[in-house]
């Protein structure tokens, strides 16, 4: 019977590309089909290199699904992952001028400025808030709080365009269209990691075939990214340095790899390896190699946990996941080397998952090697069956016209990534008005209050006078430019807003200072007055 309800979600992993489909209901998900394909060189460090092989996997995985859920797909959930997905902490300071509330829209604001970058060659993945400060005062939700000044920080998870466009140019020659693109570290963190772990700070090792990520959470919030361009791949390829074919060295790797060997277990092995053209290879030479390789890793793992800042407060301590995961004590090795007592090992997510009869026992997603790509099905909320009279045989897409249409694209996303970089400009230079504004205000505030205190000083009204003169010269024709030009932009709507505020409190605040002037003028020729009638009486 075909299903008409179900989530679809596609991982393009070095080692495989993976697809899985499930439906939920009652907070339980029931995988129904898993399929996967295992193309030479399509996919290195989450980057597609080769298109054309890449979109036949891709449609043969869709095949497969659809042949066991016996339903037409038409979008896929997609994990993007790979050496370039890092984060980039922002942070973003406002000065209010008054004491007032802060809204939802200003903080809002102050989020999509925090969106801009300095890596033209990257794009923002998601964006996450870290910690608000409302002067000087640590607040976790700043919205309805009385303040002046407010800073935001925010972690930016970033990566480089290539990335997403290569993904984008393979799923737009498929035969299925992308329901979302979803940061893979970030699902797989939300499906392993407990609320616990996820507050008292933790960390999560994903030990890929090509790289390995390191997530950093506190708080209930992620605090640091990093992509390690090193995997258990390196492995192999080290292994086959000294006469280990490609096949040869994934089994000499799965048979001697010990992250932390003992010497008693060491005597219990075979001394020698006799690869398939009968060359034998020293047991103890297999193991130096594996060790430098896996002592390298981790030794990475640990210098990112020292830059995220965070290293001595990962009171839940690490969680391993993927595939370097099943290494024999790779989690004694983890303690050893990082000093974080608490090391364990992820099998599960924290969802009841039920398999589809005949699928097989055990699959690959029951696995940590398979947690990913589950996650990712986990994060889906879109139906992505498609409609069954719709079906029809798929052509073969024209690449070269693909890829000329990819050009084209291109072309037109540089020209709005221009626009972009002069709205920027145009942003940063206003906020350069608005300081000047900002301490134009402070300093007929601080004008008013002298007249106010010493209005009988005529040096101090004079001074006055000047400030009323000089105070509104920054509302230039070119502040108004700018006004209008960032009016226009829905990103910088709210700064343009801000700008116009801040100048109608400067022209409100001067006209009180003038009007300040003119009465403690009129004040002292009252005085003046009756200061010359006392004189006039004492001389009579």
């Amino acid at each position: 019977m075909a299903d008409k309800d179900f989530i679809v979600a596609i991982e393009l992993g070095s080692s495989r590309i993976s697809g899985i489909a499930g439906k939920k209901k009652d907070g339980v998900m029931q995988v129904v089909a898993y399929a996967e394909e295992n193309p030479v060189q399509c996919v290195q460090r989450g980057v597609i290199l080769n298109i054309e092989k890449t979109y036949q996997s891709i449609n043969s995985i869709i095949t497969k699904l659809e042949g066991t859920i016996k339903a037409p797909i038409a979008r896929v959930y997609v994990g993007v992952a790979g050496q370039s997905v890092r984060s980039y902490r922002n942070t973003i300071k406002r000065n209010m001028v008054t004491h007032s509330y802060i809204t939802a829209e200003c903080i809002e604001g102050i989020r999509k400025e925090s969106y801009d970058i300095p890596f033209s060659e990257c794009q923002v993945l998601q964006n996450f808030p870290q910690d608000f400060v409302v002067d000087s005062n640590l607040v976790p939700e700043p919205v309805g709080i009385m303040g002046t000044n407010i800073e935001g920080d925010f972690i930016n998870v970033i990566a480089n365009k290539k990335l997403l466009n290569n993904i984008t140019t393979t799923f737009d020659a498929t035969k299925v269209k992308i329901a979302d693109v979803l940061l893979a570290p970030y699902e797989l963190c939300e499906q392993v990691l407990t609320d616990i772990e996820k507050r008292s700070g933790c960390a999560v090792v994903d030990l890929g075939a090509e790289t390995t990520t390191i997530v950093v959470y506190k708080n209930k919030v992620i605090r640091f990214l990093a992509t390690l361009p090193i995997g258990m791949n390196c492995i192999n390829k080290d292994l086959s340095a000294i006469s280990l074919f490609d096949d040869e060295a994934e089994t000499v790797k799965c048979m001697y790899a010990d992250a932390f060997p003992s010497s008693s277990e060491a005597e219990k092995e075979p001394q020698t390896f006799v690869t398939n053209v009968g060359t034998q290879i020293s047991v103890d030479v297999i193991r130096t190699v594996i060790d430098a390789r896996l002592t390298e890793i981790i030794a990475n793992v640990n210098n990112q946990l020292e830059r995220s800042g965070y290293a001595d407060k990962l009171l839940a301590g690490l969680v391993l996941v993927g595939g370097g995961s099943q290494i024999k004590n790779i989690e004694v090795a983890f303690q050893n080397a990082t000093k974080v007592e608490k090391v364990r090992i992820a099998n599960s997510v924290d969802v009841l998952i039920q398999k589809a009869s005949g699928m097989g026992n055990p699959a690959i997603f029951e696995t940590p090697v398979g947690l990913s790509v589950l996650s990712l099905l986990l994060a889906g909320k879109e139906n992505c069956a498609g409609d069954s009279k719709e079906e029809a045989p798929t052509p073969q897409p024209d690449l070269i016209a693909q890829m000329e249409h990819e050009a084209e694209r291109e072309k037109i996303k540089k020209e709005q990534e221009e626009r972009d970089k002069a709205d920027m400009q145009c942003a940063i230079e206003f906020d350069g008005i608005k300081n000047k504004i900002r301490a134009q205000y402070e300093t007929v505030m601080k004008t008013l209050e002298e007249v106010k205190n010493h209005g009988n000083d005529k040096k101090v009204r004079e001074a006055a006078e000047k400030v009323c003169d000089s105070a509104l010269s920054v509302l230039t024709e070119d502040f108004q430019q700018h006004v209008d030009t960032l009016s226009s932009k829905d990103k910088y709507k709210l700064s343009a807003a801000e700008g116009t505020q801040l100048a109608q409190k400067l022209r409100d605040v001067t006209g009180k200072l003038r009007d300040a002037v003119a009465k403690a003028k009129e004040d002292n020729k009252f005085f003046s007055r009756i200061g010359r009638f006392i004189s006039d009486i004492v001389s009579e």
